[in-house]
């Protein structure tokens, strides 16, 4: 096994709209750095055999632009696009770059493109001899299951104020694991190459008031653990599209720090019961299909248009979530698209007895715990955000429950089990290779 990681600044250095909140103003500073972390895996140093996995600090990624960081990083590196994988870390606090509220930040574009061609250039080319070690560990604190049933059978959102006597519960669990994949030189195991560590979770612990950029908790878990470690540290989202901070604590910069030291004490547990191995294969295959996109229905039309004339198409800011005037615009860009099929691109990797899938959006977290229930590898990954972002994949229960990303979503009912069947497919296949 061959590996080489390399790490670049990718913050805006002017101010810029940022994603993930209904914001009423660009950026105000800079609270942390953003960064691009890219680890290049390889079975030899032809790069035939190799994979980028590059995590990235923002909210997300849409298709036409991953395409084109695809191909400016293949023109660098020698990698083929298909063997570049860019997952977005999922900050709120993040540049616009795929622009879901606010403007997109057209102006930092091409910096960002730049950075990330040149990352997966420089991780490429600083390939040498390694050894690979997998596990997974748990942690109970930082993510927590979104969706409330209150006593009148509604669901209540976890960051909504609501009176807590009133709460049934929630909906669902979410998913304690955390899947390490540690990095070190063959010659010297102690010496850290990379971390990369697979967490579900919602990196929004500042509200839509927050005008700092800043990579959230994943960034401060990432720089605790390279200072513990050394090398780079790789946070790679999982299957969050259900689970989220606690929504009505640690909204604030110590709850940042508090979040973040949680999720690294996880990772470095985990990363001390792990003997890399320098005999492991890489091996991979991806897959490419469609989904069926949401039908609005006509019900959904005449509100939206009652809505749309009364707002004129604005959009009013929010801390959290979103208002009826933003669902009345997404409901009418959705009906003018609604008979279209969305692209997606999976890619499954296998290192010995563990797997991960990736999905270029938020799935929700039950079809992630089921996709690992199933999955014929020991330990499997899911990889949230990754090359592209297409939106929220609830479960059919989820859709009859209702709820913010029921109301947001993009796709058909059908997407869950499109979507399983797809990922197990091709972990399977990865399986009988």
């Amino acid at each position: 096994m061959l590996a080489g990681a390399a790490r670049l600044d990718i913050t805006p250095t002017d101010a810029v709209w940022m994603d993930g909140m209904i914001r009423t103003h660009i950026s105000e500073g800079v609270h942390d750095p953003l960064y691009a972390r890219a680890l290049v895996l390889a079975n030899d140093a032809g790069l035939a055999e190799a994979m980028v996995i590059v995590s990235i600090d923002v909210c997300a990624l849409d298709a036409p632009l991953v395409e084109t960081i695809r191909q400016a990083a293949a023109a660098r590196s020698g990698l083929a696009p298909q063997q570049i994988i860019l997952a977005a870390t999922h900050t709120h606090s993040g540049p616009a770059t795929v622009g879901y509220f606010n403007p997109r930040a057209e102006e930092y574009l091409p910096r960002l493109i730049d950075r990330l061609a040149q990352v997966v250039a420089d991780a490429a080319a600083a390939l040498h001899p390694a050894a690979v070690g997998i596990a997974v560990g748990r942690e109970e604190t930082v993510s927590h299951y979104r969706r409330l049933q209150a006593d009148d059978g509604h669901v209540v959102m976890n960051w909504e104020p609501f009176p807590p006597e009133r709460i049934v519960g929630p909906l669902g669990v979410p998913d304690p694991a955390v899947l390490v994949l540690h990095v070190v030189e063959r010659d010297d195991p102690r010496t850290t190459i990379a971390t990369l560590f697979n967490h579900a979770g919602h990196p929004n612990v500042l509200s839509g008031e927050n005008y700092l950029l800043s990579a959230d908790y994943p960034g401060r878990a990432a720089e605790l653990i390279e200072q513990q470690l050394g090398g780079l540290a790789l946070f790679i989202n999982g299957a969050q599209g259900s689970v989220d901070i606690d929504g009505l604590r640690d909204r604030d910069w110590e709850g940042r720090e508090r979040i973040g030291q949680a999720l690294a004490a996880a990772v470095l547990h985990t990363v001390a019961g792990i003997t890399p191995s320098p005999d492991l294969a890489l091996r991979c295959t991806s897959i490419n299909y469609q989904l069926p996109r949401r039908i609005i229905t006509e019900a959904e039309w005449s509100w939206a248009q009652e809505i749309l004339a009364q707002t004129g198409g604005t959009v009013q800011p929010l801390a959290d979530g979103v208002g009826d005037d933003y669902l009345a615009v997404l409901y009418r860009d959705l009906r003018a698209r609604q008979y279209e099929t969305i692209p997606v691109e999976q890619i499954a990797c296998a290192l010995g007895d563990s797997a991960f899938v990736t999905f270029p959006g938020e799935v929700y977290t039950e079809i992630g715990l089921r996709l690992k229930e199933l999955s014929p590898f020991p330990h499997t990954g899911f990889f949230g955000l990754t090359n592209g972002s297409i939106g929220y994949i609830p479960t059919r229960t989820a859709i009859q429950e209702g709820g913010y990303a029921e109301d947001t979503r993009c796709t058909d009912a059908a997407a869950e089990e499109i979507v399983l069947e797809h990922s197990l497919a091709a972990l399977t296949a990865l399986r009988q290779t």
